[in-house]
């Protein structure tokens, strides 16, 4: 891919205001298309007329934003190569646009010091003055930065030169060789005695209290759970465990021995679960409006 230039003057310029605004996308259309097919400005007739009314390419031609090339001529390039005509040419185009010739050549030198680079990278030699590297690339090969014909006086959209970086690029490349790699967490994954203590000590921090034996084990099962359900990966799964505790609201424990006595001397219950009552409590809701609904009816239900 290469890129085309727009002055940012454009749409004050005299021609510009001439032309209207139908006419000026349909320049900018042609010259994002030279710049694409590398034309030297040359865009053929069938996909002018294509992008553009008879009306819009002779307002063009009128404001000399475009030249028009007769049929017969192959004079339709401003530079190497010549294509053939019928077309029109950009006026100015290579005044702003590297020409074919400067973007497959800095194509060329980018892909040479690409593979250069990769040979140091497999420890091989490199040939002395780019010996066997390729000498064009006409199609892009995803390296197609800095191809300009000189330093713009403006942003351009161009990637700026990474020449010299390739060192870093190795070195960061060794660095991250030696992290530690990700993984997904084992079923019988467990913390560590400081994995336990900071996560306590910062319970104790924030006001919360420390877990317990029992706790802290159900917090672990519903942490690994958790984690092996989303295929969640990481390098240190205590730090993440340590959060995991820091937040946890366990359910309170039972202690051993406790009971619970009836009010009239009957036997003892076993505790009931908050939730099991309130749905106890609301069946028991819809039985008592059922039967109110009965008696209504003459003790049947519709």
């Amino acid at each position: 891919m290469a890129w085309s230039r727009i002055d940012d003057s454009l749409h004050s310029h005299p021609k510009i205001m001439q032309v209207g605004n139908a006419a000026t996308g349909l320049f900018v259309r042609l010259i994002s298309y030279a710049g694409q097919h590398l034309t030297d400005g040359f865009v053929p007739a069938s996909v002018a007329r294509s992008y553009g009314t008879p009306r819009l390419l002779a307002s063009l031609c009128d404001a000399n934003l475009l030249a028009k090339v007769d049929p017969k001529s192959n004079q339709t390039s401003e530079t190497h190569p010549p294509l053939q005509g019928p077309g029109y040419v950009i006026h100015d185009y290579l005044d702003y646009n590297p020409s074919r010739e400067q973007v497959l050549a800095e194509r060329a030198k980018n892909a040479a010091r690409q593979e250069a680079f990769r040979q140091r990278r497999r420890g091989k030699p490199i040939p002395p003055d780019g010996a066997g590297a390729p000498s064009s690339n006409g199609s892009s090969n995803g390296v197609t930065n800095d191809t300009t014909n000189g330093a713009p006086s403006r942003p351009d959209p161009s990637r700026p030169d990474r020449g010299g970086t390739e060192r870093e690029d190795s070195d960061r490349s060794d660095e991250r060789a030696h992290e530690p790699a990700l993984s997904l967490i084992p079923p019988d994954w467990q913390p560590g005695q400081d994995d336990i203590a900071a996560a306590q000590n910062a319970r104790l921090t924030n006001g919360q209290p420390a877990l317990t034996g029992a706790q802290l084990a159900e917090v672990t099962r519903k942490f690994v759970r958790r984690q092996a359900a989303d295929r969640r990966a990481a390098t240190n799964w205590g730090s993440r465990w340590q959060e995991w505790a820091e937040r946890e609201r366990p359910t309170p424990e039972v202690q051993q021995g406790t009971f619970l006595v009836s009010l009239d001397g009957g036997a003892t219950a076993p505790p009931v679960d908050p939730k099991t009552a309130a749905r106890r409590a609301a069946r028991d809701d819809l039985n008592a409006i059922a039967a109110e609904l009965r008696a209504m009816n003459g003790g049947t239900t519709a």
